[in-house]
């Protein structure tokens, strides 16, 4: 008789300085209904101490202690000793569904796919509020990551990928320090890897004041070391044929698109100044075109303008609401 074993998911979490969240996301994954699981923690050099909280789990996790090496660096650490024929990444402030390893799993295994996504809840960690953003399938998986006017459906934590695909095509850059994932997701996009679209709301990503994405300057800064080096893996004929302009066109429309979304989302014109300069310094040339459909039609002064007054209005309309509340509170 022949006994079929469950494959074994390797569960990878890079812990940096996040000893408040670390619990929850470890507690996540020993609530799953699925059982064949190892835990890898990965301490990338924290210095708040996570040890106090990490020794409640010592029996159930395999604890990985070494120099801060980066996002990059501690998910390849976590990837290199680990066994599962299947890995699930995890950020340390985020957290997964009980049934979401168990359902993906068998969504893959049913579907003969090595990797695919699912929906993720935004969680406010300061309100305890759940946001549901729906995706749904997406047709070209690369434009959705590469152009961020488009919405991206991956949240590291939101795939379930199975070993052959670093076996395939290596590990994350650990040049980059953010936008790791997106650089590795990218090419795997574009050599026309399919990733499959699996229904269901899986997982929590944690909205909080210390994540690194609240610095704008720097994660733009990361953002334009991303396109640089994937416009140079890829070559200016992936993206002519793709988009009929090249890597630099492209890139420069995605920035030109951000910096105006960096106006509309009332980013202090102190730190406006600031990415100004960053990106004329990476020679940036301010575009608007590719950028599509409703944006088209505008000229790039138009363009820039049109977010400053978006700005006003959306300001002006946050004032006369907390206007009128506070009348009715003194009423």
């Amino acid at each position: 008789m022949i006994i079929k074993t469950k494959p074994k998911v390797s569960v990878i979490i890079p812990l940096y300085n996040q000893k408040q969240f670390v619990g929850q996301a470890i507690e996540s994954i020993l609530n799953q209904s699925y059982e064949n699981i190892e835990i890898i923690v990965v301490n990338d050099g924290s210095t708040d101490n996570p040890f106090s909280v990490l020794e409640k789990y010592k029996d159930n996790i395999i604890l990985i202690n070494q120099e801060n090496k980066g996002l990059a660096g501690a998910r390849n650490t976590g990837i290199k000793n680990s066994s599962g024929e299947y890995l699930q990444l995890l950020d340390a402030d985020d957290f997964l569904h009980e049934d979401k390893i168990k359902l993906q799993l068998e969504f893959l295994k049913n579907h003969n796919a090595i990797i695919s996504y699912c929906e993720a809840i935004q969680y406010d960690n300061d309100s305890k509020k759940i946001y549901p953003n729906y995706i749904g399938k997406v047709e070209d998986m690369f434009s959705s990551i590469y152009n961020i006017w488009e919405k991206s459906p991956l949240p590291s934590h939101s795939l379930l990928i199975k070993r052959e695909v670093f076996d395939r095509f290596g590990l994350f850059d650990e040049q980059l320090k953010a936008s790791e994932d997106t650089y590795f997701f990218s090419k795997l996009a574009a050599k026309g890897i399919d990733f499959k679209y699996y229904p269901f709301y899986g997982c929590f990503r944690r909205l909080h004041k210390y994540q690194m994405t609240k610095n704008n300057l720097k994660m733009i800064e990361y953002l334009i070391k991303y396109y640089k080096k994937l416009n140079e893996y890829l070559g200016d004929n992936f993206f002519l044929n793709k988009y009929g302009y090249t890597g630099f066109q492209m890139m420069c429309a995605n920035l030109t698109y951000l910096y105006r979304f960096s106006i509309y989302a009332n980013v202090k014109r102190k730190e406006l100044r600031s990415i100004k300069r960053l990106l004329k310094k990476n020679r940036i040339k301010f575009e608007s075109m590719p950028i599509p459909l409703n944006y088209k039609r505008f000229k790039l002064k138009r363009f820039i303008l049109s977010a400053y007054l978006r700005r006003l209005l959306k300001k002006t309309f946050t004032a006369k609401i907390m206007k009128t509340l506070e009348t009715m509170k003194n009423s």
